[in-house]
């Protein structure tokens, strides 16, 4: 039987959830790092609007903030973060029991023995991206290969 692996990964994992809990910045640029005030640290992550500017992850504050003047900078909320990459791995868990955490915002999933129950690769992928979307509030890119390598580099929003 040939392997069927998922990677799945939060799209702009803590500025999103930023935009969940703040409805008010959603349509704003919107980084997440560091200490903007004393104009300490760099870009964790940022959202699409603040990515159409120019920011750049790992780049210092003071550099975003000159490319994108009202960029909104949150101090990250790692409590929360890792709340919903716990609901994350729930759903993940609904599907397989061989799932392999990368960091906080990425898995990958083994659905080799599950495709019997929820289809193929592609309609398991399909159906987590819907999940994640309509439980978390957050959108997540899914790619489907036969091994971890290829999944991380196919992956569709």
């Amino acid at each position: 039987m040939k392997r069927v692996i998922l990677h799945s990964d939060c799209n702009s994992f803590y500025a999103s959830v930023e935009c969940l809990y703040h409805p008010e910045i959603r349509k704003k640029p919107v980084a997440v790092g560091g200490e903007p005030e004393h104009r300490h640290g760099i870009i964790l992550t940022k959202n699409i609007i603040a990515k159409k500017y120019g920011v750049k992850t790992g780049e210092p504050l003071w550099k975003a903030k000159q490319k994108c003047p009202d960029l909104v900078i949150i101090h990250p909320n790692y409590p929360l973060y890792l709340r919903f990459s716990r609901m994350a791995q729930k759903i993940y868990l609904d599907y397989t029991d061989r799932v392999e955490p990368f960091g906080i915002d990425e898995s990958w999933l083994d659905v080799t023995g599950s495709t019997g129950l929820f289809g193929s690769g592609e309609t398991i992928a399909q159906e987590i991206r819907n999940r994640i979307k309509a439980e978390l509030g957050i959108t997540v890119s899914v790619g489907v290969s036969f091994n971890k390598i290829f999944a991380k580099l196919d992956r569709v929003q």
